[in-house]
């Protein structure tokens, strides 16, 4: 999702030329409607035959993984950016610009010392001196039609601001999202003090539960977009909201590239690389310890329950 910020800088640079994107089959839908993506792969029976035979006049891997990193190594090119696997066996920086990224990726010290969005790497890595620019997510006709209707079917057509609230971080950090209870009360505030807004709660198949149980405790209503929802379908209803509030995950991702405010904390991973390009904010609590990429904690004062419902709340104000 984010690294679809190049798009622009590669047409740029190379006027308008036909792009190629390799990525997992989960993430294919991403691309849909991309008038820079001339086409996407994500079956190797498909892109490992062409590879092997077109020539291509650059190519771009951001990701220094062994699987990725050998793609790059494979296709035909004098002109290479980012990563590729060597003959020897490692996964090694084609030239000095991906070596500081290459470096963060191997030395958490390195990384809690960034300063750098992710954008502003990637740019770098691929050379690109063109102005960065977020990554984008482009609706179909049918798919705004969903964010009308959703709009339409709970009355959000009159005047007041959507806040959307997502409580989906997937699993591998113990600490990426907020509390249960800090969610009830952030929920219940902006319910009894601002009246000139709609909340909506959304998740992923892994917050069904948590959704449930968030609805189940308070004492009105409250918007449900489903914890079931297709990616495009989801990206339709996340259109819908003004303000998405949310930890570092899909949905945030999601939130920046529909130009839409969002308010995002983070802890365990790392807050300087995120950007909201100035819709938005990022908040993170004080402690020294962030950015540690730890899967678990074991501290009883943490990055999470640190920021207060005061702070989120004042946040979420600005953009209202």
């Amino acid at each position: 999702m984010r690294t679809t910020s190049i798009l622009p800088a590669i047409s740029e640079k190379h006027n308008g030329a036909s792009i190629y994107w390799i990525t997992a089959k989960n993430a294919v839908s991403i691309f849909e409607n991309n008038p820079f993506v001339k086409r996407v792969f994500a079956d190797s029976a498909d892109y490992l035959p062409m590879l092997q035979v077109q020539y291509f006049d650059a190519v771009y891997n951001l990701e220094a993984d062994t699987y990725s990193s050998t793609l790059a190594a494979l296709a035909k090119s004098d002109n290479k950016f980012g990563f590729v696997m060597h003959p020897d066996g490692a996964v090694k920086p084609i030239n000095d610009l991906a070596d500081e990224w290459f470096l963060m990726g191997i030395n958490d010290n390195i990384k809690k010392q960034n300063t750098k969005t992710y954008f502003e790497h990637i740019y770098h890595i691929c050379d690109f001196k063109s102005t960065i620019t977020p990554p984008k997510i482009f609706l179909s006709d049918s798919e705004k039609i969903i964010t009308e209707n959703f709009r339409l079917k709970y009355s959000f057509n009159s005047g007041k601001k959507i806040i959307g609230i997502n409580t989906g971080a997937g699993k591998r950090w113990q600490l990426k999202k907020w509390g249960f209870s800090d969610h009830i009360a952030l929920i219940e505030k902006i319910h009894q003090e601002r009246k000139d807004t709609e909340l909506v709660l959304f998740g992923g198949p892994e917050e069904e539960d948590y959704n449930k149980h968030i609805v189940n405790a308070l004492s009105f209503s409250i918007t449900d977009a489903g914890t079931q929802n297709s990616v495009r379908s989801f990206f339709a209803l996340v259109d819908a909201v003004d303000i998405l509030f949310t930890p570092d995950s899909l949905a945030m991702h999601a939130g920046v590239a529909l130009d839409k405010n969002v308010i995002v904390y983070t802890g365990p991973t790392s807050y300087t690389e995120l950007d909201v390009f100035g819709k938005g904010k990022v908040i993170r609590s004080n402690m020294e310890c962030l950015s540690c990429y730890l899967n678990h904690c074991d501290k009883e004062i943490n990055c999470m329950n640190t920021l207060s419902v005061d702070t989120m709340f004042a946040a979420i104000t600005m953009f209202l």
